[in-house]
């Protein structure tokens, strides 16, 4: 009995002992924030926006370095411009954890958009509910926006090692495999424009989608979806 108590005490150690290893001494709150923020940039590099490599490599440590253990939403803002045409910018607002989101804070962030001619994409992350009026207030807006709750963003599920590649077919090419293929384009294999991986890319109705899976039990497969 004496064995086996000491043998729990020593699994027990151990065990807490692993735990630790895997701790991080940073706020929840910072870390979320990181993953997010890194998530999101990541998207936009995959939409075509030119990113920084400094921000896609900045590590935790360095992040919170910039902004601290509780980091001000404000502060996490971020605008990017069209790699294939840079007048042509996305600008991202962190919300915050507040009650909820009113009206009259959709008019403010409109508000300080100082060149809105250029605003390809607006992209609000979200932490609360959003108001009727609210959500009827952005349909306003003369730029598209995009709604991203930020527990969406903790993990960038493009990233995972089985995910395919897949890459927004120009219109000239659209049209090109179409005609190829004697196909209306709602004959191909659809996609839904609320689709989590639609979503990540920005898909737009009417888009033609080139996926190419590669490993597993076959060396390369292509296919195409119609964004619906």
């Amino acid at each position: 009995m004496a064995t086996a108590a000491a043998t729990t005490t020593n699994a027990n150690a151990n065990a807490g002992h692993c735990i630790t290893c895997f701790s991080d001494d940073g706020s929840v709150e910072s870390s979320r924030y990181f993953h997010a923020r890194r998530t999101v940039l990541e998207m936009l590099h995959d939409r075509g926006y030119d990113v920084p490599e400094s921000e896609l490599t900045r590590s935790l440590p360095e992040f919170r370095s910039v902004y601290g253990q509780i980091p001000n939403p404000e502060n996490l803002r971020l605008s990017v411009s069209l790699r294939s045409d840079p007048s042509k910018m996305v600008l991202v607002f962190f919300m915050g954890p507040v009650d909820v989101i009113r009206k009259q804070t959709l008019t403010s962030i409109h508000d300080q958009i100082p060149d809105k001619g250029r605003l390809n994409s607006l992209i609000l992350i979200v932490e609360s509910k959003m108001t009727s009026y609210a959500k009827k207030a952005l349909e306003s807006f003369p730029f598209k926006v995009e709604i991203i709750e930020i527990t969406d963003l903790l993990v960038n599920m493009a990233k995972h090692v089985l995910q395919p590649k897949y890459e927004v077919l120009t219109n000239d090419e659209k049209q090109a495999l179409l005609m190829k293929h004697k196909l209306e384009g709602k004959q191909l294999p659809l996609m839904l424009q609320t689709e989590a991986i639609a979503r990540y890319y920005g898909l737009e109705k009417g888009q033609v989608v080139k996926i190419t899976y590669a490993g597993g039990l076959v060396h390369s497969l292509v296919t195409y979806r119609y964004v619906v």
